[in-house]
């Protein structure tokens, strides 16, 4: 076989394993990608400090897209709902302080 012709199947075949291990490589670092944003979700509910009821209510709202995301802030069309409780717990925890 010519030379050349079997150099650029050779590197043909190089080519093709190394394109294989790059998509091995971006499927693992998108499954990386996907639980460190899933970690993430998770530590900003957690951070809520909700009962179990007030979480479930957040997390129907949020999968029916009834809360809007600004930024890093979010907005509850239906704010009312928990913010005598977070005033409760606010007052709580600074008396607490004292």
């Amino acid at each position: 076989m010519n030379k050349k012709l079997q150099k650029v199947l050779e590197e043909i075949e190089k080519t093709e394993t190394k394109i294989t291990q790059w998509q091995e490589h971006l499927k693992m670092l998108l499954i990386q990608k996907k639980q460190l944003e899933d970690t993430e979700i998770l530590k900003s509910i957690r951070s809520m400090h909700l009962e179990s009821r007030e979480l479930l209510q957040v997390l129907e709202k949020l999968q029916k897209g009834e809360f809007q995301f600004t930024g890093n802030n979010y907005e509850n069309p239906r704010k009312s709902d928990f913010s005598e409780k977070e005033e409760t717990k606010e007052e709580i925890n600074r008396e607490s302080e004292i």
